[in-house]
This record gives C-alpha cells, structure tokens and sequence, in this order.
C-alpha cells in the first residue's frame, strides 16, 4: 500500500518522444545526455504493420515502443502509459520517412498511399494528440525533420510532396500555437543519415538548442547544413 501511495504522490517529471523509422542511434543518444538532466526518452517506431502497441523500458533513461501513429486508440494507450509512469511530455521530435528516389512511373498506387500514411497522415496524427497534451500545460516543443525543398536530386515528387505536407502543417501549427506556449518547427535536412555519429550529435544539438531557447527568439523553420 505504501509503494502504491508512494506512486500517486510522485511528480511527473519531463520526458521526451523521438518517433520516426530510423531513429535508434538518435534515441540512444538523447539517452546517454539525459542522464543527467533526467529527461526519459521514447524511442517510437511508426510501423504501419504493427496491429498492437508494444511498450517495453529498456532502463531508467530510455523505453523502447513499437506503433502505428494513425491508430488514435494505440496513440491514447502511449499516452495512458506515460501519464502512469509520471512522466509529462516535454519535446517530441518526428522524423519523416525519407525514402531514396523512384521513378513515379513504376510507384504502386500502394506505395503511394503507405509512404503517405507513413509520413503525413501520421504526422498529423501524432501532432494532434501530443500538441493537446502540451496545450494543458501551455509549454512544450514539437520539431519535425524532414528535406529541404531543394533536394529534388534525392527523393521523387512524391516523397518531396509529402515534405512539403509536413512542412505546411508545421508551419500551421506553429502559427496556431506559438502564442499559446508551444514551440513548433520544421527542421530541413538534405539526406537522413542515422548511421553517422556525427549526423546524429548535430541532430540532437539542435533539437536541444530549439528546445531551450527563449519564446522571444522561436523559430518557425530551421536549415541543418549537415
């Protein structure tokens, strides 16, 4: 009873969402920093495949969850799990799919849908739940990676579109949201190179650097030129 009494009287303290496809190098690197600022780490894996949320915590720092992000009912059991845990979101970061270039002429009608469920459907699925959450508290920061306009050479017209989706509902958001105390913005890279240690440090240090910086100096967009 004591333990359990112990649990309710607990403050929720910060966490953090890193949620894409490749992100596990990025994850564990939040991780390993926030070991001393306490800041526990969501590793999130959009898998549009994945019929039933699968939670697991990999240590004190860090847990690990597998989940469609266009299933609302699969999105209110992570939040239920975070809310138990004591733990209140402060930052999410999204990064979108980033798929190499195909001729759109040999593109399945259902590679075009799942690269779009998998990149602005769940972007706007995802967005709506944690901004709602953050808006109780009015303060948070949601940031989304995704391409520069300019890097046609790397992705199809349909990748650059979903993109370009992405980067107008942040630009919404950050419109809507930025006088109600949450941070939103879009983070432009050319290529996504998880494997790079390097890549991922000046990843994270921006996403850092947008978290704590000042509502009075709030960015709508970023251009990483990494």
């Amino acid at each position: 009873m004591s333990n359990k009494l112990f649990r309710w009287g607990k403050k929720a303290t910060g966490c953090m969402l890193v949620v894409g496809s490749d992100i596990q190098q990025l994850s564990q690197s939040f991780a390993e920093t926030n070991l001393i600022d306490a800041l526990h780490v969501y590793h999130v894996v959009n898998d549009l495949n994945q019929e039933k949320i699968h939670i697991e915590k990999l240590h004190n720092q860090l847990t690990v969850v597998r989940i469609n992000l266009i299933d609302q009912h699969a999105l209110k059991k992570l939040l239920s799990h975070i809310t138990s845990s004591k733990h209140q979101i402060e930052l999410c970061i999204f990064q979108a799919y980033f798929s190499h270039a195909r001729e759109m002429d040999i593109l399945l009608s259902q590679e075009a849908e799942h690269e779009w469920n998998n990149n602005g459907l769940s972007a706007v699925s995802l967005s709506q739940v944690i901004i709602r959450e953050m808006l109780m508290r009015q303060s948070g920061t949601m940031i989304f990676l995704g391409s520069q306009p300019q890097s046609s050479a790397y992705y199809d017209p349909l990748s650059q579109s979903s993109f370009a989706a992405i980067r107008a509902l942040s630009q919404s958001l950050a419109r809507e949201f930025h006088p109600k105390g949450i941070h939103v913005c879009y983070c432009m890279l050319e290529q996504w190179q998880g494997h790079r240690e390097d890549f991922v440090n000046s990843v994270k240090k921006a996403c850092l650097h947008l978290h704590q910086q000042p509502n009075s100096t709030w960015s709508q967009e970023l251009s990483l030129g990494i």
